[in-house]
């Protein structure tokens, strides 16, 4: 017997509780092989490409490798290389988003009403 989360997950009935990846399963294997996004959005039936992004969110959250970088779409990785490529991109995407926080982030360490947000009509006075 399947059971779903509230996400439309499926998860296998067996006792082991290990989650099936039915998005993973589709993919090719390989960065060439590659599958766009409009593609795979047809395929899975997803309403969406965000909803998409939230199922092989869900998958990669639960074990599921799925490979994904550039506009070229999704893969199974072929090898260990295109898995370590696949791992730098995502590193190099969350460090820049860290660093876009950064400014915002420190405005917030000082008390409110003391602060002096850069770039306003008081030309520096």
């Amino acid at each position: 017997m399947q059971k779903e989360n509230r996400n439309n997950r499926v998860h296998t009935g067996n006792q082991s509780g290990k989650t099936e990846f039915p998005i993973m399963n589709l993919l090719p294997v390989g960065k060439e092989n590659a599958i766009s996004t409009v593609d795979l959005v047809r395929l899975t039936g997803c309403k969406s490409s965000r909803e998409l992004q939230e199922r092989i969110a869900y998958e990669r959250n639960h074990g599921a490798v799925i490979c994904s970088g550039s506009g070229r779409g999704y893969w199974r990785p072929k090898d260990r290389q295109e898995i370590l490529e696949f791992v730098k991109t995502m590193d190099s995407r969350a460090l820049n988003t860290l660093r876009a926080a950064k400014s915002a982030r420190a405005v917030l360490k000082v008390p409110a009403g003391q602060q002096a947000i850069i770039g306003g009509d008081n030309d520096g006075k």
